[in-house]
């Protein structure tokens, strides 16, 4: 008896390359008997498979019991949420400072502005601007000729009026005698104690006329007030000048000032005392340290800026007046402090947390904020130990215990 002959469909082409269906043929020629051998060790091995699994199953029924299809078999075949090292931060003890900044101009603390104290000529000058002087060195000289006249002629009035308060004394002195004998009126009497009175004030009216020019000649030697530099010279030998007239200004380098303005809304937290850290244009990256010197209690018209005088020690004279300077006021700052970004805070009815990362799972760990640090991009917190690892990335659907990874750990 033959096997019954069975037909095999043509294998699906693609479209662009499938022929024409070619009319079915009514006696096809019988298979070959190895093509059925083969088909029938097939279904041999597949029925000794299905024998095999049913065997495994019976002797393990736990294995029968249904789990429904498109879930977990529980927790631990949940996927871990993988986190990149930016997104995870190992927290750790840290220095924290907060400053306000400032910016101004450099100028001497100490300066003065030398004038003319005589009408006179000048004669001499003795310096040029950016000379280094003494307290005493003689900057300029006037012409004495005149001031020396001046001063002869007032002695010698000074003279003259001590000599009629002589006579003016004697004269009153016999009066007084006279008037006790009844020889002398009382109207002669009180004349001649006027007249006394009189040439005892222009005695001394002259005395201070003769001191004054006594100055007068000294001031003609025009001297440094303090130790510094010449930073302007306004005048030149044979010049006439006036009284008060502009001839030099001296500056004194050891100690300089940075008039720096600071935005109203920070001026508070300034303090005299606080210590500053500035950078002068043209020094690169060297730095000078200066204090709060002062605070000025109004803001500048027009604008909402109050200036802040910043004192420096300048003992190289390196700084100018004039310069730019710029740096920063230390205000607060903290020692062996833990600190996140603000993103990795977060909040539940039971208060402030952070997300952290413990056996390869996230924990809720509750903190207690300190302070902001940083202008708001650091948070001062307790309740963290050294080392822990945050969640510092902006992951707001991640909860409290997910699985977890770290990309390149």
């Amino acid at each position: 008896m033959t096997a019954p002959q069975r037909t095999f469909p043509p294998a699906p082409q693609p479209p662009q390359q499938q022929p024409r269906p070619s009319p079915p043929q009514e006696d096809a020629p019988p298979r070959k008997p190895r093509r059925f051998g083969r088909l029938l060790a097939i279904l041999l091995v597949l029925l000794a498979v299905g024998g095999g699994i049913a065997l495994w199953r019976a002797r393990n029924p736990a294995s029968l019991s249904p789990t429904p299809a498109g879930t977990a078999a529980g927790p631990a075949a949940e996927r871990p949420v993988e986190l990149t090292a930016l997104e995870v931060t190992a927290v750790a003890p840290r220095a924290l400072t907060e400053t306000v900044r400032l910016s101004g101009s450099v100028s001497p603390m100490e300066q003065s502005a030398v004038k003319a104290e005589v009408a006179a000529r000048l004669a001499e000058v003795a310096v040029r601007e950016g000379q280094a002087v003494r307290r005493g060195d003689m900057l300029a000289r006037f012409d004495t000729l005149e001031l020396t006249a001046r001063l002869n002629e007032k002695q010698a009035n000074l003279e003259g009026a001590r000599a009629q308060l002589v006579l003016a004394e004697k004269t009153l002195t016999k009066n007084r005698t006279l008037n006790r004998s009844n020889i002398v009126s009382d109207t002669s009497l009180d004349q001649a104690e006027s007249s006394f009175g009189f040439q005892r004030a222009q005695v001394d009216a002259l005395a201070a006329q003769v001191e004054l020019a006594r100055k007068a000649l000294r001031d003609a030697v025009v001297l440094s007030p303090i130790d510094g530099m010449v930073a302007t010279r306004a005048v030149n030998p044979g010049e006439n000048l006036a009284v008060n007239a502009a001839m030099f200004t001296v500056v004194d380098l050891s100690r300089v000032e940075v008039e720096a303005t600071v935005p109203a809304e920070q001026v508070a937290r300034l303090a005299v005392g606080q210590t500053a850290s500035l950078r002068v244009e043209g020094f690169g990256e060297r730095g000078f340290a200066g204090s709060v010197a002062r605070i000025n209690p109004m803001a500048r018209a027009g604008s909402r800026a109050i200036p802040v005088y910043v004192t420096i020690d300048n003992k190289d004279g390196a700084l100018r007046g004039g310069m730019f300077a710029s740096g920063e006021v230390l205000v607060a700052q903290a020692s062996g402090a833990i600190a996140v970004p603000p993103v990795a805070v977060r909040h539940d009815d039971q208060g402030d947390f952070v997300l952290a990362i413990a056996d390869g799972h996230t924990v809720r760990r509750p903190i207690t904020r300190v302070a902001l640090w940083a202008r708001g991009d650091l948070v001062q917190v307790e309740g963290l130990a050294p080392g822990d690892r945050v969640v510092t990335g902006n992951l707001p659907g991640l909860t409290a215990g997910r699985s977890v990874s770290i990309a390149g750990t």
